[in-house]
């Protein structure tokens, strides 16, 4: 039986696309986010209606993440969400994503948007972590009448539930935030007392130091504690930021040597880290 040209080239369309997306998905995680933009690009050129395509173009724009970027990015994150209104995760990260948005904007309209993204998400999936998050920080931070700090506890709550490491590190970060470093110590203490190895409550001590200038002494050992511990997940805190943090507080001690060999070896483990870049450029 003879098979057209066009029939094999139609046939063959599909598979020449999930292909381009792959490798485009490829170098997106890769972190060769000029080369997977590019890709995206075309792909969605040729099938506006790709939503993955969309969606993972959107997220790469993000990345930049200055005012423009998230302008840009969030057009087609939420040209992903139109296409698929019922992707709990294309709704979490298009929520996430207007909320960054709004800050930068000061756009209130952005705002509620993000909010509502975020609990069609939920609603979808309780178990979509970054968009839990996300809700948390919009309730615990935004400004009444729309926050509400009684809501931001109910999603901690419920975060920790699926992942008790991620709700301490919001709620040391909060209290931190609202400058309260005692009620962040306090937490940080607790949990040590009951998990002396836990690499959350070790790191949060340590960077809450860091920022307030305080238990600096007691600081630095926690987090010399954290680099005889793997982080737990992927998205803790890694290595070369206990280093990093480690560097701060030797300079808050006067100890400029020992934060310069701190700052290199946050950097000989990860390249990128641009605090520690930033920070060892100023050091004297």
């Amino acid at each position: 039986m003879r098979v057209s040209l066009t029939l094999i080239l139609l046939l063959a369309a599909p598979l020449n696309a999930a292909s381009e997306f792959d490798a485009a998905l490829a170098l997106f995680n890769a972190k060769k986010f000029p080369e997977a933009r590019e890709a995206l690009d075309a792909i969605v050129a040729a099938d506006p209606k790709d939503a993955a395509a969309c969606h993972y173009l959107g997220r790469v724009i993000t990345l930049r993440n200055d005012s423009k970027a998230l302008e840009e990015g969030v057009k087609w994150l939420g040209k992903a969400v139109e296409l698929e209104p019922r992707n709990a995760t294309y709704l979490g990260v298009y929520g996430g994503a207007l909320l960054n948005h709004a800050n930068r904007a000061n756009s209130l309209t952005a705002a509620t948007k993000g909010r509502e993204m975020l609990e069609k998400c939920l609603a979808l999936d309780l178990a979509q972590l970054d968009a839990r998050e996300a809700i948390f920080r919009f309730y615990y931070h935004a400004p009444w009448p729309i926050g509400s700090k009684a809501k931001a506890a109910t999603h901690l709550a419920e975060l920790r539930k699926y992942d008790a490491n991620r709700a301490t590190m919001l709620s040391v970060l909060s209290k931190v935030d609202d400058k309260d470093y005692a009620a962040g110590f306090k937490v940080c203490d607790e949990l040590i007392a009951a998990e002396p190895a836990n690499y959350i409550a070790l790191y949060q001590y340590g960077r809450t130091a860091a920022i307030s200038g305080q238990n600096l002494e007691r600081g630095l050992a926690r987090l010399r504690e954290c680099l005889k511990i793997a982080p737990p997940t992927p998205a803790s805190p890694s290595q070369s930021n206990v280093w990093q943090r480690i560097g701060n507080l030797e300079e808050k001690l006067q100890h400029p040597a020992e934060a310069r060999t701190a700052y290199q070896a946050a950097l000989k483990l990860d390249p990128g880290n641009k605090q520690a870049t930033d920070a060892l450029a100023k050091l004297k």
